[in-house]
């Protein structure tokens, strides 16, 4: 049974890119069948223990715990009470596929279809980017926008590291860089910037814990917890920088209508600090549906800044475990048994996925939080296949070049057997 459902996983990392681009809103599915195989894993072998999920798992229970208690004062409090139920079962497939990746017996076989799976995906893109949607418009009835392929282009600035980092760490250097040069080339050829600056910030902080591991993490851990305690008092401000609306707007409509939001967000964060407006609420906010610019409104259903998102839902008790949250993972980071190249690509995938949590989708978008658990997921499975010994060279064919082989063991002091 246990390999019957690491079978399952294993297709699961071979689906997910191609099903970002054909149908994105799968990955929520997706994330949950990979949840059930992954208690079977755990379930058939379980684990001597789970210490280092448990502090993770306490903090996210109490922060959905937090939402759903917030139906009770929620300005949508039915929606409140049902998002907290989903989200309890997405952060349960979460948690299952966290424990389950120490025990997979296979990691080379989920690695490689995932890498099979991501060469898809990338071929998928470039065929829909190419006809102007003729692959996804088999599948929708809503116009084509390029736009819609985003979600695959986070995936791979999310994963790009960590898997060039683990083909380089089991010796095929060439599959390596050509598989991130790939995937890196992909997101650079779509239309999604925050993935592309997401994967320059990545890139950049990779290199930064690769040169001091430890040091950097703990600064990066303390600079993320500052990032969402003070988001309401930083981001809200940015609109009324001299002159620097009008260049973003100039730069790209959208980062000017992003600036707009936040300064409406941050006044309303300041109407309920404490309790927050309730779980999922930013698509009710007064106001938030009057329009700003043709097209543009106050408020378009979420903040598009995963802090500011918690803060004006959850208020301050729910910013505080967010922020201890994404510290503890951090510091696992810092904990890992994982070679050193491997870590700093790991944490260069992590950055990214807070660059875009906090540039761009709702943090509560099922299919966001879905990719977000496979992928760590897959990260954690690909640090065990970095950590494999490299396989070494099979002894050479033929009699001459066996007898070569054999008398060179032997007077290396030992036999080629050993």
């Amino acid at each position: 049974m246990a390999d019957w459902f690491e079978a399952g996983l294993a297709v699961t990392a071979f689906i997910l890119p191609p099903l970002l681009v054909l149908a994105s809103r799968g990955a929520a599915p997706l994330a949950g069948f990979a949840g059930l195989c992954a208690a079977g894993v755990v379930a058939r072998r379980p684990p001597r223990r789970l210490s280092g999920l448990w502090h993770p798992a306490i903090l996210l229970g109490l922060l959905i715990g937090w939402g759903a208690l917030s139906a009770a004062w929620s300005i949508i409090p039915r929606h409140s009470l049902i998002l907290a139920a989903r989200l309890f079962g997405l952060a349960i497939s979460g948690v299952a596929l966290a424990a389950a990746a120490p025990r997979v017996a296979r990691p080379q076989r989920i690695a490689a279809l995932l890498l099979a799976g991501t060469a898809l995906g990338i071929a998928l893109l470039g065929v829909d980017l190419a006809t102007g949607g003729a692959l996804t418009r088999l599948l929708h009835a809503r116009p084509y926008r390029p736009a819609a392929l985003n979600q695959v282009a986070v995936a791979l600035a999310i994963l790009a590291m960590p898997v060039g980092a683990a083909l380089l760490c089991r010796g095929r250097a060439a599959l390596g860089v050509a598989a991130a040069i790939v995937m890196a080339a992909a997101v650079a050829l779509s239309f999604d910037t925050t993935s592309k600056a997401a994967l320059v910030l990545g890139v950049a902080i990779a290199a930064l814990v690769l040169s001091r591991r430890g040091a950097a993490v703990r600064a990066l851990a303390i600079a993320s917890m500052l990032a969402i305690i003070v988001a309401p008092l930083v981001l809200p401000r940015l609109v009324e920088v001299p002159g620097l609306f009008h260049t973003v707007d100039s730069f790209k409509e959208s980062a000017g209508h992003r600036l707009l939001i936040w300064w409406f967000v941050g006044n309303h964060i300041a109407e309920r600090p404490i309790a927050g407006w309730g779980l999922d609420a930013s698509r009710a906010i007064p106001g938030g549906n009057v329009l700003i610019r043709p097209t543009e409104t106050w408020l378009p259903l979420h903040p598009h800044d995963a802090a500011l998102q918690i803060w004006l839902e959850l208020g301050a008790p729910g910013a505080a475990l967010a922020a201890l949250f994404v510290a503890l993972l951090w510091r696992r980071l810092a904990d890992a048994d994982w070679p050193r190249l491997y870590a700093a690509a790991a944490g260069g995938g992590f950055a990214a996925a807070l660059a875009i949590a906090f540039a761009a989708y709702g943090i509560w978008e099922e299919w966001w939080l879905g990719t977000l658990a496979l992928a760590l997921f897959l990260v954690l499975v690909m640090g065990r296949v970095a950590r494999l010994p490299r396989p070494t060279r099979p002894p050479p064919r033929g009699r001459r070049a066996s007898y070569r082989w054999r008398r060179a063991g032997a007077s290396a002091g030992g036999s080629p057997s050993a």
